[in-house]
């Protein structure tokens, strides 16, 4: 179901906001952008908001019945960490030609991998999420900052280049091994954006 217009500028004035820290209320809409957090021909999802375990509460679990290569139905639970528009995800190293992520970066990638973890392993939560295959609880990824946010106190756009860098580096040794995605909120806000504002 598509966004409104005056629900999208709603959804857009959380995410621009230069200050306060609102991924609480960005998460409602994201119910509009499972097309870009599950990339598999989706059959149906549910959304799991505050999913609580031993290690904390997931942010959010789509638990999807998808359609996989073989064109069978199974049902697979993606975990995503929520951090705020806001949140910077690199900052300067003490070098100054690096880029390192921020305490709030590492911190999503911290709650992500525990909560996978646990969800795996632990037998109620896949009962829970209807996904009794331990293989099929997997990482989404962390849906935080903005091209705007993406290094803290930049100087010019090689500062940019180098957090960029920083990115594509962890995404390369890191994050695409195990399926793990960060996506921006402007990149979520492009993705619900109505034709009509297009």
């Amino acid at each position: 179901m598509a966004l409104t217009a005056e629900e999208f500028a709603a959804f857009e004035a959380l995410v621009i906001e230069p200050t306060a820290k609102r991924e609480l209320q960005c998460r409602s809409y994201l119910v509009h952008a499972e097309h870009l957090l599950i990339e598999k021909t989706l059959r149906s999802t549910v959304q799991h908001i505050e999913v609580r375990s031993y290690m904390g509460d997931a942010d959010l679990i789509l638990a999807a019945d998808v359609l996989n290569d073989t064109g069978q139905s199974e049902r697979v639970a993606f975990l995503w960490e929520l951090k705020a528009p806001q949140c910077h995800l690199f900052e300067y190293d003490d070098n100054k030609h690096r880029c390192r992520p921020t305490l709030d970066l590492v911190k999503a990638e911290n709650q992500l991998l525990h909560y996978v973890d646990e969800a795996v392993a632990n037998e109620n939560v896949r009962n829970r999420l209807g996904v009794p295959l331990r293989a099929n609880i997997r990482p989404g990824g962390i849906i935080i900052g903005t091209q705007k946010s993406l290094l803290r106190a930049p100087k010019n756009a090689r500062d940019i280049e180098k957090a960029a860098t920083a990115l594509r580096l962890r995404q390369e040794r890191f994050y695409s091994a195990q399926g793990i995605r960060i996506l921006l909120w402007d990149r979520v806000l492009d993705a619900v954006r109505p034709t009509s504002i297009i």
